[in-house]
């Protein structure tokens, strides 16, 4: 790969299709809705603003492609590009951290792969080069040389047998349980009503409700029906994409990187350093804990193996609870997958109450008052409120275990981090006055997650307890009195 190479010409129609996908709202607005339907210039400007920036699009696309070459000398990834600047940007092999790989649905036609080169300089999820679309060979390829160059074989060395490990696979049973328990339908009813909202310029959305206000205030029956619907419909979307997303998801483990591919319509490939692993979260939410399934997530050091939506990797998807110590345990010997944690004290469950109740409490008295009867319905949340408190108060609980520290704590889904010492970026103790009257205190610890941090949380813990965490953390090496 010495001598340079162009990307594949599909380029030019993917940098082309990422430029349109910006003015497809503007078009609807101004071309469609705006358009007053008379012949005049004036109202075809815009259409041939747009036919403008089409060709514009098409040309700077062509030339983009054109001048963008890559290519490996002197143990470096080299690459020029630039649509009017000609820049050049030359990346050691020492420095790059991985090569994570997508194939969309304009790569698997023409068997190519989409390339993000990711060094320890990565940040604000944008990969430090980005090869769009080569040959899966020649990707195969370039990660072969790296990832020698890295290990300091030379090309004349005896071949070696790469040995990958399997660490989990998901099942088709485990993937109908993921995708019909995703627990998605509320980001797509948001995704839905944030695109409807775009048009709020251009449709009398005022009118519509004030039109329906009677409708509402005696259909309820009817209205009740429509939410059903929608909420059906939004749910059966979000298996839909949780199935595509999660579609034969793998873990493999190939020499010191976890190797995660997954995906339908759009494969992706991940690498995951091992020495950047900063702490593991396991997730139990409603629907599956008590079904004893849960979820299993890295918080990685920064750079663009993050998953799109979060600063954290899916590393288990969905599996069994008890099942996670055999699959990880052998894999990942820095964590310990213990089980006996200390929970938080009797006297904190009125704490873990009281706040929530008194919320649910004065929003019951405001949306009776406004909406009587039907606003005694909101009874139900002082209730909702109580149970979720005592949940709060049930999961909470913590560990130290050699140098791991281990934090359980509840939102709405139950959360178990484990984190080692090493890798805590810093620990908080807090204590308000309510607390101290009951010698209760909060504890927080964070590790690196991406550009922020991921948090393992205890609001109400005994204080000594805390203060044992505190120590633990601030001492980096124990005494022999501890020890012993």
């Amino acid at each position: 790969m010495s001598e340079p190479k162009r990307l594949h010409p599909i380029t030019i129609f993917y940098e082309i299709m990422s430029a349109l996908k910006e003015l497809i709202i503007p078009f609807i607005l101004f071309v469609i809705i705006g358009n007053s339907g008379d012949d005049s210039f004036w109202n075809k400007v815009p259409l041939f603003i747009f036919i403008l920036l089409i060709v514009a699009m098409i040309v700077s696309g062509f030339i983009k492609w054109l001048r963008f070459t890559y290519w490996l000398e002197d143990q470096e990834l080299r690459i020029t590009q630039g649509l009017f600047v000609r820049k050049k940007r030359y990346i050691p092999f020492e420095r790059i951290q991985s090569l994570d790989l997508s194939e969309g649905i304009f790569h698997r036609p023409f068997q190519l792969v989409k390339v993000k080169v990711e060094t320890a300089a990565s940040s604000d999820n944008k990969a430090e080069a980005e090869l769009t679309a080569i040959h899966k060979e020649e990707a195969a390829a370039l990660q072969k040389i790296i990832a020698d160059a890295k290990r300091g074989k030379n090309a004349e060395d005896v071949e070696e047998e790469v040995i990958e490990e399997v660490v989990y696979k998901i099942t088709t049973p485990q993937l109908f349980f993921l995708a019909t328990t995703s627990g998605r339908a509320g980001v797509v009813i948001s995704a839905f009503l944030a695109f409807i909202f775009q048009f709020e310029d251009f449709i009398p959305y005022e009118k519509v409700f004030n039109e329906m206000q009677e409708l509402i205030r005696y259909g309820v029956l009817f209205i009740s029906a429509i939410v059903f619907v929608v909420l059906v419909i939004a749910w059966l979307i979000s298996v839909l994409i949780a199935f595509f997303k999660y579609n034969d998801f793998t873990v493999k483990k190939v020499e010191n990187d976890l190797i995660i591919t997954r995906g339908l319509l759009e494969k992706r490939t991940t690498t995951v350093p091992l020495h950047r692993i900063q702490a593991l979260k396991i997730t139990e939410s409603p629907i599956r804990q008590p079904f004893g399934y849960a979820s299993v997530k890295i918080e990685s050091a920064g750079g663009t193996v993050m998953e799109e939506d979060s600063s954290s990797i899916d590393l288990l998807p969905v599996v069994k609870k008890s099942q996670i110590p055999d699959i990880l345990g052998e894999v990942l010997q820095e964590f310990s997958f213990v089980t006996d944690l200390k929970p938080a004290p009797k006297k904190s469950l009125r704490r873990y109450l009281f706040v929530k109740v008194l919320i649910a409490f004065v929003a019951t008295i405001v949306l009776s008052a406004t909406f009587w009867p039907y606003g005694l319905l909101a009874c139900i949340l002082i209730g909702g409120a109580a149970v979720w408190g005592y949940a709060q108060f049930r999961s909470a609980g913590w560990n130290i275990h050699g140098r791991q520290l281990t934090m359980r704590f509840r939102t709405i889904e139950q959360h178990t981090v484990l984190m080692n010492k090493n890798r805590i970026q810093a620990f908080d103790m807090s204590v308000n006055w309510f607390q101290d009257r009951a010698d209760l205190a909060g504890v927080e610890a964070k590790v690196k997650s991406g550009e922020a941090f991921e948090r393992g949380h205890i609001p109400h813990i005994e204080q000594e307890a805390a203060q044992e965490i505190y120590k633990w953390y601030s001492h980096r090496e124990f005494t022999k009195s501890e020890q012993a």
